[in-house]
Formats: structure tokens, C-alpha cells, sequence
């Protein structure tokens, strides 16, 4: 099978499994003189042919071919520059990973050997819009240390020396977001033990599978990572409001998303913090019902901190690896939400002080 034939399969192979739908997704793969060998822009998975593929530069020009290259090359020609160890690159849509980027989730390689064999880690790159050059700008600081990658509201994206190992991470992926999403449904999957981890990882290095960057990319803002809401005080019709009427006052706090735990608290002004953690896996939610409270979160990674001031009706969302303590500043009473049940080995304590 030629270069041009092995793009068409896996263009097929994306369509049939509904990873690649229309015109979705594209595939690249490096040839021997340094050029590239990509699917055209606006065409259906299901009907590209052999002679529809494209022979461009790492510039995007193009030598062979009729039409225009993938609006998204750009994202091709920043792995191939970046990464001379790779040979093929596959931008897909499988439905469940993207479902995850959508949710804001990312897919934990700990509860699963083979992707720590295979992967180690599989980030997720902030959204950028498609087909702009915003696109490759996010993902530029992820590709050195993976071979897989979600992209945030947008799909995935693979690469390897060779078009069948880039299409294998790609079902990978897939696979491991539909399994993990199986697992929430009873009760979230655990990670493996520590000492099973390192050997699954030193298992991954000597087969020479997995890529483990020297240094890790840089994780998003926090302004971008923090969701902040006000629900409206209200007696038009809203999913989320405070309702008041003769009777007292409604919260209608959440609609838009699936809950495990929900808690109602207190706290005095002058008695300490609730919180002072971070977890790994689990996405909080803090609703103020009553009086008003000061947050403090730490990116546990980059370091980077904000403080937010919330009165009533204020929801905010901290995903995972944000550290976080709420203080009161009036008599508080606040509603604690989370996607996942209590985990005592996902609650780490974080020190503020030295943050």
C-alpha cells in the first residue's frame, strides 16, 4: 500500500467510526524528502481518493495536488518542525475524548496500564479557535512531551513515526475515554498504586513508547480555567436564579451539569478556612447562599494565584490542580458541589503559605 492509500484507509476507518464526520478531521503523513502528504480541506472521509491527497511544504505550499490543503495544516507543519521523530499526524473527533474536553475533564492515564505503557500522560490544550493560527500557538507547548493530546472543545490529536502507530493512539484514546466514562458510572475509577505506576512507566520507556518531557508545558491561565457565575435574582423563567416570592427565596443553583456530592456549609468570620487542598481528579463547586466570602486559588503547578471576592447568588468552579480555601468575611452559608464522590487520596493538602 503507497503513502497516498495508507491516508486513505485511515481516512475511511475515521469516517466509518464516526470519528471523523463530513469533512472533520484531518491526516498528514512526512515523506522521506521532507514534504507532506495531507487531506484536502472540505472533503467528506467517506469519499476522498488516493489522487485527492495533497504534496505540500512545512509552509503550507503546495507542490502536487488540486484543491487546498486542510485548513488546519498548520497544526501538522508545527509537530513536524517541532518533533523530527515523527512521521504522521491525525487530527480526529472521536465522540467520548472530545466529550471530556467539552466537560473540561482530562483522561487519567493512572487507572489504566496501557495507556501508562503507551501514553503517560495524555494533556488536554487549551481551545483555540480552528483554523487560525491560534491553534498550533496552544498546542506548541504540549508537543514535545506527548505523542497524544486532547485539544479543548475540538478533539485530538496524535502522532508517531509512522501512520499506523498515529492512528492507534488515536482509537486509544477513544477507548480510554469510553472506558473511564464507564467507570464513573460506578462510583470513578481508582488510579493504580505508585510502585505499579513507575513499573508500568519504566515498562513504557524500555518498549520506547512513551514521550515524558523534561519539562512540562505550562498549564492555562486561571482566569481561563476558573468558571465564575452570578445567578440573577428573578421571577422570569431561568434554569439558574434566585427565585424570590410571598414565601421566601428559591436557589436554583445547578442544571447544566452531573453531581456526586453536594454539601451545605457554614463558616464564622475570624474561625479559620474551609478547603487548604487540591484534588487530582475532582472538579468543586462553591455556591454563597448566605452573607459573603473570600476565595484563595493556587495553580499547583505554575504557582500563579487569584482571590475572589463572592456575595450571594456567586458560583464558581475550580477544576483539577487548582488548590483552593474559602474564607468568611460575613456569617456564610455556602453550598459545596463536586463531580465526584469523597476520595480521602484525592483531598492533598496544599500549603498557602509557601504557594
Amino acid at each position: 500500500m503507497n503513502p497516498r492509500e495508507q491516508l486513505v484507509q485511515v481516512c475511511r476507518l475515521a469516517y466509518q467510526r464516526g470519528y471523523m464526520a463530513a469533512s472533520d478531521g484531518n491526516v498528514s503523513l512526512r515523506l522521506d524528502d521532507g514534504n507532506v502528504l495531507i487531506t484536502p480541506s472540505g472533503r467528506s472521509k467517506a469519499f476522498i481518493q488516493p489522487e485527492d491527497i495533497l504534496c505540500v511544504d512545512l509552509e503550507g505550499g503546495v507542490i502536487s495536488g488540486q484543491g487546498k490543503p486542510s485548513s488546519e495544516g498548520q497544526l501538522h507543519y508545527l509537530v513536524y518542525k517541532e518533533r523530527p521523530d515523527v512521521a504522521a499526524v491525525v487530527h480526529a473527533h472521536p465522540p467520548t475524548a472530545t466529550a471530556f474536553s467539552l466537560a473540561g475533564r482530562h483522561l487519567d492515564c493512572r487507572a489504566l496500564p496501557e495507556l501508562m505503557i503507551h501514553l503517560g500522560a495524555a494533556p488536554t490544550a487549551p481551545y483555540a479557535t480552528p483554523t487560525t493560527a491560534d491553534l498550533p500557538a496552544a498546542v506548541k507547548p504540549y508537543v514535545a512531551g506527548c505523542n497524544a493530546m486532547l485539544l479543548a472543545h475540538h478533539g485530538s490529536l496524535t502522532m508517531a513515526a509512522n501512520l499506523e502507530r498515529a492512528w492507534a493512539l488515536t482509537e486509544k484514546l477513544e477507548h480510554a475515554a469510553i472506558t473511564l466514562l464507564a467507570a464513573e458510572q460506578l462510583g470513578g475509577a481508582r488510579p493504580l498504586a505508585q510502585h505499579d505506576l513507575d513499573r508500568l512507566t519504566e515498562l513504557g520507556r524500555s518498549y520506547g513508547l512513551r514521550r515524558d518531557a523534561a519539562v512540562q508545558a505550562p498549564p492555562p491561565p486561571l482566569a481561563q480555567r476558573l468558571k465564575v457565575e452570578h445567578l440573577p435574582e428573578t421571577t422570569e423563567f431561568a434554569t439558574a436564579k434566585r427565585h424570590p416570592d410571598a414565601r421566601g427565596m428559591a436557589h436554583l443553583i445547578v442544571d447544566d451539569r452531573p453531581l456526586r456530592r453536594v454539601c451545605l456549609l457554614t463558616l464564622e468570620p475570624g474561625k479559620g478556612f474551609r478547603g487548604g487542598h487540591v484534588h487530582n481528579r475532582k472538579t468543586e463547586g462553591f455556591y454563597v447562599a448566605q452573607g459573603a466570602a473570600v476565595l484563595e486559588a493556587v495553580c499547583a503547578l505554575s504557582g500563579e494565584k487569584t482571590r475572589l471576592e463572592l456575595g450571594v447568588g456567586d458560583l464558581v468552579w475550580l477544576p483539577p490542580g487548582v488548590a483552593h480555601r474559602i474564607w468568611a468575611s460575613q456569617p456564610l452559608v455556602f453550598v459545596e458541589l463536586t463531580d465526584r464522590p469523597y476520595d480521602k487520596n484525592d483531598d492533598a493538602p496544599f500549603n498557602f503559605e509557601e504557594a
